[in-house]
């Protein structure tokens, strides 16, 4: 067992982010604001969105088997890493429906059996350790959903979280360093809140940044090309 003294533990140089956002508001188009290269796997059908950006290539999931397709996917990012700054996962949410999807095709009555959704948690977590471990910043979209939470003093209240399988999105939020939710102000602005509450998770263990401007959100966090 290898032990390091905390003085000579410095923050990743690689930020593994998961942001999440109601549809339409704007996760696909931080795609092409990133600073750097970035490589995208486009799952639900939104790429484009992206038309014109030069700084991105865009490879789409095959829906008929987007199991085989992911891995697929990795294994050319890995090969292929140090070609990019940014890889690009959009989205989680999708995803997971389509996987269900595809299993559900496989049997008698159209729906997935008990034991896929079991399966689904582990693939998912070995997906998202596996893209957390290549030489780049990596960031995975998901929808919006909320939770119900309860305190021990029987207060209870809503909060905002990305749309990942119950019993693994604590697990997930846990091992990437930002969960970032997007909003869409009145004005139109689009910007990240990166400091969580009682009403919306979100952390930030890259900066002390509490939010930033859609564009701002690899330079705040110390991962952009100033």
């Amino acid at each position: 067992m290898q032990i390091t003294n905390g003085a000579q533990i410095s923050r990743s140089k690689k930020a593994k982010i998961i942001i999440y956002s109601k549809p339409g508001d704007g996760k696909t188009t931080v795609a092409g604001k990133l600073p750097g290269k970035t490589l995208v796997l486009d799952i639900d059908g939104t790429s484009q969105v992206l038309e014109g950006y030069e700084n991105v290539d865009v490879a789409r999931i095959n829906n008929e088997d987007p199991h085989q397709s992911i891995l697929e996917f990795y294994a050319f990012a890995k090969t292929n890493v140090a070609k990019y700054e940014n890889i690009f996962v959009d989205n989680l949410t999708h995803y997971q429906k389509l996987w269900l999807l595809s299993k559900g095709e496989k049997t008698k009555s159209g729906m997935p059996e008990l034991k896929d959704y079991a399966l689904l948690d582990n693939h998912l977590l070995k997906i998202v350790e596996n893209f957390n471990a290549l030489d780049a910043n990596i960031i995975f979209t998901a929808w919006e959903t909320t939770r119900n939470i309860t305190h021990d003093d029987g207060q209870q209240y809503n909060q905002f979280i990305p749309d990942i399988r119950e019993k693994i999105v604590n697990h997930i939020m846990g091992i990437v360093h930002v969960v970032a939710r997007l909003i869409r102000k009145a004005d139109g602005t689009r910007g990240f809140v990166l400091e969580g509450n009682q009403s919306v998770f979100a952390k930030n263990h890259l900066s002390t940044h509490k939010g930033c401007l859609q564009e701002e959100l690899m330079n705040v966090l110390g991962n952009g090309n100033e």
